[in-house]
């Protein structure tokens, strides 16, 4: 069982008796153009190159290709030579951009973690070295151990990397270069490198991805860095690290968005399809009514806020990606001619469905082994982290089609999906009205439904209609939709107690890392009282209870009688401090935290708004009472919304003269 792989050529891999095997490999790129002949005079006889023309596909169509087979070393240089060569015109380049390890793993027909038992495999008994830095390099848990003495640290570090076969930290990616300088220093070796950092927008928001600590032959997981580690743990890693052939640490550290993309690049390399370096399939002209109609983006409806009984919320399994497969979406499918196509009205877009398109197909495989971890896990622990981190690849599969840079994207793709998912939540909607059901809300791939009629049958109906899967996420006993700042219905702010007793909370204060710890705990306590109402009426039992706690917090702001860890409050950097046009709290912490970047998550104690001051490590008591006071009452405005509700007020006015 293969757990690491690393080189450029030779290719090392280590299974999990630690045992090295040392690889061969030489990595072919392609080059399609209309003088191929003039390459070949130019590297006919260099002895590191071998070659041959055959015919190639990508995508779209059958071509006559140069094959190139070099070193992996030297892929950046012949790239750059045919650039030139063909005035950076002449020449289009395939497989020149691949992760190396990647590319071996799928030519030699191996699989990490590889056990015979398909995806139905449990994880090997694997010694997992844990490291935790408390305090820097100068005092770390390993294994469950303090230390608290750097020499005890590396003693105890290096006699259990000999048997480890991963390591978790919590901040290694940070720390472990210094630890590392040091156990040299002090006769310790051991093979490390660092991947390149960077600083990326992604939906809107700034990334920070930090340089990775790669220790070679031992995959190393900074649990603080790792998104897809946090959604799924070691077993949403490996499966992962399994769909994409791409090593641990790489698995690790990639967003779901380039998972996708890897993964799109293992079906392509085992289908013998050449991937280009660079897109040529530009987006096609249209006119100003078609460009209207097609940059919409999903359907949203928007709820009016208040308390609502009754209430059943379904969703579309993995909506996007299962009109991809559905519906034959793909960059080779839309607009060719063919002899049976199916239309998109809206769009004017015909989608050929003479064969199943690429796009289509590799997303099918993984929109299969999602829903089958989806329908196991109840039962499992292991088949619910998988299901996690599937969920995410599958959410990101959509934006990436209309990523510019997305080896199979196309812009026209990302249309047609939201268009036909535009098109199904409307024809869902009016089966739901026929069905007798109010429509309360509606977002993209989820309904909430108010009424007594029959929704399984609902569900079934809709399901023929859009060739969907479509689940019943759960019946509400009641759910509070809350108003935006202009009273209108927030999009994604509710809260609401289901049948089996579970809470679902989106958007509100004790979901969000910039609320002091204080507001979580306090909306939590209000919704363990909630938990006890079984419809409007009964709010009104509990409204002295639940105003005793919101009094209680607040008057152990007044006085101080508050944890340190209850006011911490997290930020994520924008820009760097010096691009802040204003004196306030974000600059002041981001210019505290050591080398902050873009991106980053910085923690802070605001200890006076108006100053612009904050403490970055510790507090010790001091802190803005009228900062956290008017955090607490933004958190007590949201989850009290149902005593502001107007079936409410006259009962609460009673109550109060009792």
């Amino acid at each position: 069982m293969i757990i690491d792989a690393w080189g450029e050529g030779p290719i090392y891999t280590i299974n999990e008796k630690k045992r090295i095997n040392t690889w061969d490999y030489e990595h072919t790129i392609y080059v399609t153009g209309e003088y191929l002949w003039k390459l070949v005079n130019e590297i006919d006889g260099i002895p590191w190159i071998k070659w041959k023309i055959e015919k190639m596909k990508d995508i779209f169509s059958e071509k006559n290709a140069l094959c190139i087979t070099i070193p992996p070393r030297r892929i950046e240089y012949v790239v750059n030579a045919i650039e030139r060569i063909g005035s950076f015109r002449d020449y289009k380049v395939y497989n020149a951009d691949l992760n190396i390890v990647q590319s071996f793993m799928v030519k030699n027909n191996l699989h990490f973690f590889e056990d015979g038992e398909g995806w139905d495999y449990h994880l090997p008994d694997l010694d997992v070295l844990n490291v935790k830095f408390i305090n820097s390099v100068n005092e770390m848990e390993i294994n469950g151990e303090i230390f608290s003495n750097l020499d005890s640290s590396l003693d105890c570090f290096f006699s259990n990397l000999e048997y480890a076969n991963i390591i978790i930290s919590e901040g290694g990616d940070t720390y472990f270069p210094e630890f590392f300088r040091i156990a040299r220093k002090a006769g310790y070796f051991t093979r490390t490198s660092r991947s390149r950092e960077r600083i990326f927008t992604s939906y809107g928001r700034i990334n920070h991805r930090k340089s990775g600590f790669k220790i070679f032959g031992l995959p190393h997981i900074d649990s603080t860095t790792s998104f897809m580690f946090n959604e799924g743990g070691l077993e949403g890693l490996v499966v992962i690290s399994k769909i994409t052939s791409l090593p641990l640490f790489y698995s690790a550290r990639i967003t779901p968005g380039t998972a996708v993309s890897s993964y799109e690049v293992r079906k392509s390399l085992e289908k013998n399809i050449m991937i280009p370096v660079y897109k040529e399939d530009h987006e096609i002209i249209k006119n100003i009514d078609t460009f209207l109609r097609a940059d919409r983006g999903g359907l949203y409806l928007q709820p009016r806020p208040g308390i609502y009984e009754n209430v059943f919320e379904i969703d579309f399994s993995s909506m996007y990606p299962s009109i991809i497969v559905r519906y034959n979406l793909s960059p080779e499918t839309i607009n060719v001619n063919c002899r049976k196509s199916e239309s998109i009205p809206e769009l004017g877009y015909e989608i050929c469905m003479d064969k199943q398109g690429y796009l289509s197909e590799f997303l099918s495989d993984l929109l299969d082994l999602r829903l089958y971890y989806k329908s196991r896990k109840s039962s499992e622990e292991r088949y619910r982290m998988r299901d996690s981190v599937l969920k995410w690849l599958l959410l990101t599969s959509f934006g990436y089609t209309g990523y510019k840079n997305a080896k199979f994207g196309r812009i026209e793709v990302h249309e047609a999906i939201t268009s036909i998912g535009r098109q199904i939540l409307a024809e869902s909607i009016g089966i739901a009205r026929v069905a007798g059901f109010e429509i309360i809300h509606g977002i993209v791939d989820s309904l909430w439904l108010r009424g007594n009629g029959n929704i399984h049958e609902v569900i079934k109906k809709i399901e023929n209609v859009s060739r969907l899967n479509l689940s019943l996420e759960g019946h509400y006993k009641w759910i509070v939709f809350l108003p935006a700042k202009d009273g209108s219905g927030a999009l994604n702010r509710y809260f609401g107690l289901m049948d089996n007793g579970k809470f679902k909370v989106r958007g509100i204060e004790m979901r969000r890392d910039d609320f002091p710890l204080i507001c979580r705990k306090m909306q939590e306590d209000i919704l363990e009282i909630y938990s006890n109402v079984n419809g409007i009426n009964d709010f009104q039992k509990f409204y002295g209870q639940v105003t005793s706690i919101y009094s209680d917090y607040k008057d152990r702001l007044v006085r101080g009688k508050v944890d340190d860890s209850d006011l911490e409050v997290q930020i994520i950097a924008s820009r760097y401090a010096e691009f802040y046009k204003t004196d306030g709290i974000r600059k002041r912490a981001i210019e505290k935290s050591k080398d902050a970047k873009p991106g980053d998550k910085i923690s802070m104690f605001v200890t006076s708004e108006e100053r612009g001051n904050v403490d970055i490590d510790y507090l010790e008591g001091r802190y803005d009472k009228k900062y956290y006071i008017r955090k607490l009452e933004m958190a007590w405005e949201s989850i009290s919304y149902p005593y502001k509700h107007e079936e409410l007020i006259y009962q609460k006015t009673i109550a109060d003269y009792d």
